[in-house]
């Protein structure tokens, strides 16, 4: 045994130095980056994120082979601003972009508004050309860039004229497939469209042509074109957007993998709507797909996977809760972790350790210049954007590392119509705030003991509430953060389910 140790310590030696070869040669190349960006995807919606339902083998992969992150937040409950934190490396409220283009306030009736103490900033509807885009910066870096799927960043008008130009086309990418004013598809079948709609929305904008779309559901659409996308881009270095219209609604999943679900929900099942488990598989396969693709092409191993959402799941009665974000409070659009709180893998081959799991508090902004970093892109340090993300590198080399950022922030003074109010949040370590614009109410939560938010600690801890909305004050004014307005027409005759207070699940 004693002579053996030598050996045995030159192996491990020259194994460390392997590795550390192989990291340092991973991260001095170019290599290719595709995010999967999906819709309304809530944190507990993958077999590595917990459901005892949904079967995601790809997604789970992917995990098993990089980062996990059990932290990881949209920059909004709510889609359009996230994609524009995406975008820039900006939060939503430094942009003015605080809602889904156009917004509830939009679609409300004078009846519904008139109820309401509050009505929207002047917001900015449109992601403004003045910013430097992600593929904007890539694109001068050298590296090819395409969009696929949901945009949502165009002014809302039915002249094409207004739409067009803030298409993915004229903000830094070579190519754009589906990528329009849509927020979601009327159908999930070909063509893809509401069958009542009229003018420009009635158009199928950049989606490809008929005959190559005819009877494919959407979702096995986009990853028809993605992989055929990437044996045009395979000598790279490349920059692809895969942006899911799935799984917004409407919940309609492909019909066999419906019934599958069907024929498989139990009593004891959290989540229970076949439909959207159905949505979740199929956006898996694509994950599938995508990979299978990468290796078949021989370009796996100088690719970077980036897994994400745009806001956490909808679990709203109105639309049959199609998930459940327990142990998380809420969903989609309100002020709670269920709004905001989602899943992200990341996989680097040679950087990221297989399996890896950080606790470490990240949010969208972060990845732009998490990508940048990644391709070695350089120049202006902000590339004209006032970059609020930090720099994820750290992590992705060791999962215990800490980014030393003090606090992340959200800022949505507006309605939605799961019953949530304008609001603004800091969370500060273990330490959640929400302040509430109607009443000025406060609510503060212990997320290390309570990551369901079911005891306001608000009264019981005023020197925490204090001290973060001190942190929340100079947020706002540093973002220079819209308020809401008050509403002229407000009636005084309050519903009760705009409390703002949300349920806990």
């Amino acid at each position: 045994m004693l002579v053996c140790k030598p050996v045995l310590l030159a192996c491990l030696v020259l194994g460390t130095v392997t590795g550390s070869l192989a990291r340092l040669a991973a991260e001095e190349q170019r290599p290719n980056v595709v995010v999967f960006m999906i819709d309304d995807l809530g944190w507990t919606d993958a077999g590595c994120y917990g459901s005892d339902l949904y079967e995601t083998p790809h997604i789970d992969r992917l995990a098993a082979e990089g980062l996990r992150f059990t932290n990881a937040y949209a920059a909004c409950t709510v889609c359009s601003p996230t994609r524009a934190a995406m975008m820039t490396g900006m939060y939503p409220a430094r942009l003015n972009l605080t809602d889904w283009i156009d917004g509830h306030w939009a679609h409300m009736n004078a009846e519904r508004k008139n109820r309401l103490p509050l009505m929207p900033p002047l917001w900015t509807e449109y992601l403004e050309h003045g910013y430097t885009t992600i593929a904007e910066a890539l694109q001068a870096n050298g590296y090819r860039t395409a969009h696929v799927g949901k945009w949502h960043l165009t002014p809302r008008s039915s002249d094409r004229s207004v739409v067009e130009p803030f298409y993915p086309e004229h903000q830094g990418f070579n190519v754009n497939i589906a990528g329009n004013q849509w927020g979601a598809p009327g159908t999930y079948y070909w063509p893809y469209r509401h069958p009542k709609r009229t003018g420009i929305d009635a158009r199928v904008e950049n989606f490809p042509p008929e005959e190559e779309t005819r009877g494919k559901y959407l979702t096995d659409m986009l990853a028809d074109r993605t992989v055929s996308l990437l044996h045009d881009l395979k000598d790279g270095p490349f920059f692809l957007y895969f942006a899911h219209y799935a799984v917004h609604t409407p919940i309609q999943g492909r019909k066999d993998l419906t019934q599958k679900y069907e024929d498989k929900i139990a009593p004891d099942h959290r989540h229970r709507n076949a439909g959207y488990a159905a949505m979740v598989e199929s956006v898996d396969h694509s994950v599938g797909r995508i990979r299978a693709a990468l290796d078949e092409l021989g370009i796996a191993d100088n690719t970077i996977i980036i897994y994400t959402s745009d806001n956490g799941g909808l679990d709203s009665h109105d639309s049959g809760n199609p998930t459940d974000n327990a142990p998380l409070r809420d969903g989609k659009g309100s002020a709670y972790e269920g709004g905001v709180r989602i899943p992200t893998i990341v996989s680097w081959p040679g950087v990221t350790p297989a399996g890896s799991v950080s606790d470490e508090p990240i949010i969208t902004c972060d990845f732009y210049p998490t990508i940048l970093a990644m391709t070695h892109t350089t120049g202006d340090a902000t590339h004209n954007n006032n970059v609020d993300g930090l720099s994820l590198m750290p992590l992705l080399k060791d999962q215990a590392a800490t980014l030393g950022r003090d606090a992340l922030y959200w800022h949505y003074p507006h309605y939605h119509s799961s019953g949530a109010t304008p609001y603004s949040a800091v969370r500060a370590r273990d330490w959640r705030l929400v302040e509430f614009y109607e009443d000025g109410r406060r609510e503060l939560y212990n997320l290390a003991d309570d990551i369901g938010e079911t005891a306001d600690l608000s009264e019981t801890h005023p020197e925490k509430t204090r001290e973060l909305m001190s942190l929340l004050n100079h947020w706002r004014e540093e973002m220079e953060a819209q308020p809401p307005r008050n509403n002229p027409d407000f009636s005084g005759r309050h519903p009760a389910s705009q409390s703002g207070k949300g349920r806990a699940n």
